[in-house]
């Protein structure tokens, strides 16, 4: 589904991915760890065209965008969700109407359809029934979850996620672990998962990459990255001071 093949760029001066190659498969879940700065969220903007390669390729169910102009990325987007790190709600909108804004502005739905799919995306996050209230009534939790949901409203074929546990508390980030696996098995979706959270990481992924320095240092299943007697692997894993990360800390 998503494919990078020798990916270079630099923004200002600093290289910032390296010869970054990978492959994402339909439906399965993908994560990219790595320490601040490692490259990360420039790999997602990549993949939704927000940024372009210096060379390299990307494609995106077999169509190369590496170098594709605004009006057929537009049409490429439609692909994808996006669950900000922030949730990104729009605060002077309800819960109804932040859902509802991508399907009236991209889809040709009728009112009543549109409630219907708000309904729909609301009772698989847990939270059928809010769709009167504001974002400034909700718990970070329900924001994020929130967002999830209009990020799934338009059925898209990937979501990309962005830090999804940060700044909510261990039980509503497992919470939210749970709805990432669901979306995966009831809407086959391929996911792209951004985060520091080794336990999140190792729940949700079917796959991980490490990130280092504007290169993926490895790829491997989660079970293989358990076991794995690399010394940034298992220091990124134990989150401990000593390792080859040392000198950075």
């Amino acid at each position: 589904m998503i494919e990078f093949i020798d990916v270079h760029k630099t923004l200002g001066n600093k290289k910032v991915l390296d010869g970054v190659s990978f492959n994402i498969e339909k439906g399965e879940t993908f994560a990219i760890i790595g320490r601040s700065g490692a490259g990360k969220s420039v790999t997602l903007k990549h993949i939704v065209g927000l940024i372009a390669p210096d060379s390299g390729k990307i494609l995106i169910d077999g169509t190369d965008i590496s170098n594709a102009d605004e009006t057929f990325l537009a049409t490429i987007r439609k692909k994808f969700g996006f669950l900000f790190q922030s949730s990104a709600l729009l605060n002077s909108l309800s819960v109804g109407d932040n859902i509802g804004l991508p399907l009236r502005e991209y889809q040709e739905l009728s009112e009543p359809e549109i409630k219907k799919r708000i309904d729909e995306v609301l009772e698989i996050v847990g939270l059928k029934g809010t769709e009167d209230l504001m974002p400034s009534e909700l718990s970070g939790g329900m924001k994020k979850r929130v967002s999830l949901a209009r990020s799934i409203a338009r059925y898209p074929d990937i979501i990309l996620y962005d830090e999804p546990t940060t700044g909510v508390d261990p039980i509503m980030g497992n919470i939210i672990n749970h709805l990432i696996i669901n979306l995966r098995e009831r809407l086959k979706i391929t996911s792209v998962v951004v985060t520091h959270d080794m336990k999140s990481t190792f729940m949700v992924a079917n796959r991980i990459a490490l990130l280092y320095h504007g290169k993926i240092i490895r790829t491997s299943s989660v079970e293989d990255f358990k076991k794995s007697d690399d010394a940034f692997i298992k220091q990124f894993v134990q989150g401990t001071s000593q390792g080859p990360f040392e000198e950075e800390v």
